[in-house]
């Protein structure tokens, strides 16, 4: 069984971790396919994304 308190922990040391070591610089596209133009998102805000989707799982798990 997943421990969920682990997983979460875990991922909030991985944002620590990229917070703490130019994350915000390491630019990402929010889209699949960008097309032209600048990155609009960051390892950071993707690493947060992945956090509120586990989330979101746990809760739909606890609910069922």
């Amino acid at each position: 069984m997943i421990n969920n308190a682990e997983l979460i922990y875990k991922i909030n040391t991985i944002i620590d971790y990229l917070k703490d070591n130019n994350g915000y610089d390491y630019k990402l596209y929010n889209q699949l396919c960008p097309g032209h133009g600048e990155p609009d998102s960051n390892i950071v805000e993707y690493a947060k994304d992945v956090l509120n989707i586990i989330h979101e799982l746990i809760n739909i798990v606890d609910n069922k």
